[in-house]
């Protein structure tokens, strides 16, 4: 079966039993998710299979200090806040793990967040990897590590657009992935098998 792109999160979605291996997350959605997307603190996006929710993320907005960025996104900025998208948390239930459904929603949240830039400044993509393994993924993608900050990495939007971008034909996969060009996620997606 196959899942459904995004949807906000809203009452009617099923929050019970979602586990994907780590408790911090689960909690975090079972029990915050509804109220922090009420109180407009974050916006959760859930993907949903047969009535089970298979993923979600977050987005929220901020800022960080200039010196928390790297050089690439603190290039003409001067001395002031940084302004960013939060991608505070990214899921995949287990039963869902391996199918595409991470890289998809990734993309989503990279979409939304450039959708955002066009309506307010923001120049970057933050996120706080809960583990070495998410640290990997994102670092796949582009994202680079703060030099301030642990457990901090930052895809500027730039970046971000070229990962989303179609790539000519006459490319090679591993030139094309080596430029940042949309053959880097692979095959998967949200709309993979779920």
């Amino acid at each position: 079966m196959a899942c459904g792109a995004p949807q906000a999160l809203d009452a009617g979605h099923p929050l019970d039993g979602f586990d994907c291996g780590r408790p911090a997350l689960n909690e975090w959605l079972v029990r915050h998710a509804r109220q922090a997307h009420a109180s407009g603190s974050a916006r959760t996006y859930v993907v949903v299979d047969d009535q089970r929710i298979a993923g979600y993320f977050s987005l929220s907005v901020g800022q960080i200090d200039s010196l928390e960025a790297p050089d690439r996104v603190r290039k003409e900025m001067g001395n002031y806040p940084i302004p960013v998208v939060i991608l505070a948390r990214l899921a995949v239930s287990l039963a869902h793990q391996g199918r595409g459904i991470g890289v998809g929603m990734l993309q989503e949240a990279i979409r939304r967040t450039l959708a955002i830039s066009d309506l307010a400044g923001v120049r970057a993509l933050l996120t706080h990897p809960i583990d070495e393994a998410a640290e990997r993924f994102y670092v796949r993608f582009g994202f680079e590590a703060s030099p301030a900050r642990e457990q901090q990495l930052i895809l500027l939007l730039k970046d971000a657009r070229r990962l989303l971008a179609p790539v000519p034909a006459r490319r090679s996969p591993a030139e094309a992935a080596s430029r940042g060009g949309v053959s880097s996620w692979g095959s998967e997606g949200v709309k993979g098998s779920c």
